[in-house]
């Protein structure tokens, strides 16, 4: 796989990541606004939490090099847009 390839790849992935990031954010934050105004806070809180960490822990299988199949990782935690590969060093941007 070419470099341009590799680039091209890793943009459509991470577009999809943050595309995926924004919906999943807007679905848990009407969830919550809904069920304050039905009144059904309590019961909705223990299903939209756990969707919430259903989200955040399966999210970063949408966020990979295409080149190794790593998930680009830094000393904090997952990297957002980075130049390089933390596992094969393949130029992503």
């Amino acid at each position: 796989m070419d470099t341009q390839e590799v680039k091209e790849r890793f943009a459509k992935k991470a577009t999809r990541f943050y595309i995926v990031n924004f919906i999943m954010a807007l679905v848990i934050g009407l969830g919550l606004y809904q069920a304050k105004e039905l009144g059904i806070y309590k019961e909705a809180f223990v299903p939209i939490i756990a969707l919430f960490l259903l989200w955040i822990f399966n999210i970063d299988k949408l966020y990979r090099c295409p080149a190794c199949g790593q998930v680009p990782r830094g000393k904090e935690g997952l990297i957002y847009l980075p130049k390089n590969c933390t596992a094969c060093d393949v130029e992503l941007r």
